[in-house]
């Protein structure tokens, strides 16, 4: 794309990621950059003082700004969105960050500006270096927060995004300070040229249901007053469109919604195969905020709550034992009798301010990293068992490949329960325990680990990645990223096999379980659980209604014998066409209201 297409007047298509699914139609604005250009200025020593009071009176500003803007963006987006700005104002009363741009002021002489330049390089350049993608979205927290404080310090004031009605918001990025000094009500959509599904612009989005697409490269090419059109479910934006190219949206919007409508008022029904095999769907979920979906689409409950989002979103309830009571507390409210599954948190050292790793997807994760930090383990888990007398809540053990894991903490629930008891709290006697299976040692040993765990989750994002040994993240080789493969079916059979041989119940969450082709094969091995995204729910349950469960087994069979997993997955898909059109009839894409 050339800087010609601020001029250009004829249709251009511009496709990136899908954050938040949607179709609007508006006029392109381009909000004034918020990394602006800052100078390098040399000191003389005895100027230090007067550069470290600079320093701090901007620093207490920039702190009233983030608090007025919490405030403002609680009222407007409502607390559950507000959240986000936690992590800026605690990042500014990070005492060891400002000891060292004061020592960068001090000791290069330099004026406070380029001192925090030179302070944050290295923990941005440590969030880029992240495998995991909403960790390394968090990178853009520290960057926003230090822009704001650079440009308080330089006396330079930021003018507010003045939106026009139905106006669709053009930037490289949009920092959640910059989203909450926005009309919302005049925003039709968002189009940015980075951040990626985790992005707080992308969660904030799908919070309120305005159309997004993000990763679109050199969108910020456009001019403000130009016509587009964005598809958020598509992952892509029209430029210029013509007015035949409108109609056709205007048609699509309405069929997506009149589609939605249709789902939702039967998402409420259990997912009951043609053939009469109930398949229950559970709600994956990141935050608290998101709660109201799961009764909303129709879960049956929560199989997956990534408690490790409290703590990166830095939220002060996620490193105390009553703030963490109050979340869970909720969770178990809104959910009844239906079960809440807690991952304990699934961190990785970067989230302790330790170096990165070399190859952090395997290094210290997961439970591996909670036995060797306890207080952060028996802080969560006293937290879960003070609620368990409320409802039907389960504790799920990430990156468990031991045995001796399981067993360790299987003995500290034991004991904080008994302490708890003793000090007159009510809780269950008896919590759930599930491991989720992701790596090959745990498929292999599961026959060993099966005695001392109630569930197993199987976690299809990371398993396929191990068991192909490939990052789907890199673009090299994400083409090599195949669910269908043998090698991946065969383990999930085995695991399903393996666990239900001892009467204890198998989940699967994670991407596999939300794709047409993934949900079809995992039914086909025998999953009769999955968790998945709850926008997803819906259609998931009108899908699972057209298929015969005994003929989908029989397709599956007849593609083993096919080494090509391509084409393996291509002829599944003719197949399932074929005898279940129904199926993949209903994933056209549908589209959710407007908040």
């Amino acid at each position: 794309m050339s800087s010609s297409i601020c001029k250009a007047a004829s249709e251009i298509v511009i496709r990136g990621q899908s954050a938040s699914p949607g179709i609007a139609f508006g006029t392109v604005v381009r909000p004034e950059d918020a990394r602006l250009q800052f100078n390098f200025s040399h000191i003389a020593a005895d100027e230090v003082p007067a550069e470290l009071k600079r320093l701090y009176k901007g620093l207490a500003k920039a702190r009233r700004q983030l608090n007025i803007l919490k405030e403002r963006m609680a009222k407007e987006l409502g607390q559950e969105h507000a959240y986000i700005l936690d992590a800026q104002i605690l990042m500014l009363q990070d005492s060891s960050l400002f000891e060292s741009v004061e020592r960068i002021i001090s000791e290069k002489l330099v004026n406070a500006e380029w001192a925090i330049k030179l302070a944050i390089e290295p923990f941005l350049a440590a969030y880029a270096s992240i495998s995991d993608g909403y960790l390394r979205e968090r990178g853009s927290d520290i960057e926003d927060v230090a822009n704001r404080l650079m440009r308080v310090i330089a006396g330079k004031r930021r003018s507010r995004s003045a939106l026009k009605s139905n106006s669709i918001l053009v930037s490289d990025d949009l920092p959640p300070s910059i989203f909450a000094e926005l009309k919302l009500s005049q925003l039709a959509g968002i189009a940015t040229s980075s951040g990626g599904w985790a992005s707080h612009t992308s969660i904030i989005a799908r919070g309120l249901r305005i159309p997004c697409v993000v990763g679109l490269g050199s969108i910020t090419e456009l001019c403000s007053g130009q016509s587009a059109i964005i598809d958020g479910s598509e992952g892509l934006i029209v430029v210029n469109p013509t007015e035949a190219t409108i109609d056709h949206f205007r048609e699509l919007s309405q069929q997506r919604k009149r589609s939605f409508h249709a789902l939702l008022a039967q998402s409420k029904y259990p997912a009951i195969t043609a053939d009469g095999k109930e398949i229950k769907l559970r709600a994956n979920i990141e935050l608290p905020s998101e709660v109201s979906s799961v009764t909303r689409f129709g879960a049956q409950g929560i199989g997956l709550f990534r408690s490790e989002y409290l703590y990166l979103n830095m939220l002060p309830q996620a490193r105390s034992e009553e703030g963490q009571y109050e979340i869970y507390s909720r969770l178990v409210d809104v959910c009844g009798k239906q079960p809440v599954t807690i991952r304990t948190f699934d961190l990785g050292p970067v989230a302790f301010d330790a170096e990165p790793e070399p190859n952090p997807a395997l290094g210290l994760r997961g439970i591996r990293l909670l036995l060797r930090y306890k207080d952060l383990l028996n802080t969560q888990l006293r937290a879960i068992l003070r609620v368990s007398s409320k409802g039907n809540i389960r504790v799920l053990l990430p990156m468990v490949s031991q045995v001796d894991e399981v067993l360790t903490v299987r003995k500290t629930i034991s004991e904080l329960s008994a302490k708890l008891q003793a000090s007159g709290t009510d809780c269950s006697k008896h919590i759930p325990l599930g491991i989720m299976v992701e790596v090959p040692a745990t498929v292999i040993i599961l026959d060993r680990l099966l005695p001392y765990v109630d569930f197993v989750n199987i976690g299809t994002n990371d398993l396929v990645q191990y068991l192909l040994a490939v990052d789907r993240d890199n673009q090299s080789v994400s083409s090599l990223y195949l669910p269908l493969h043998l090698s991946v079916l065969r383990a999930i059979k085995h695991i399903v096999d393996t666990v239900r041989s001892a009467n204890k119940a198998v989940e699967v969450c994670g991407e596999m379980a939300c794709s047409p082709v993934g949900s079809a094969a995992l039914l086909a091995v025998g999953v009769e659980t999955l968790s998945v995204t709850p926008s997803a729910i819906p259609v998931l349950k009108d899908a699972i209604r057209h298929l015969h469960l005994a003929k989908l087994k029989e397709l599956l069979d007849e593609i083993k014998n096919i080494d090509d997993p391509l084409q393996a997955e291509r002829c599944f898909v003719t197949a399932l066409q074929s005898h279940s059109p129904g199926f993949l009839d209903a994933f056209k894409l549908v589209e959710p209201q407007r908040r």
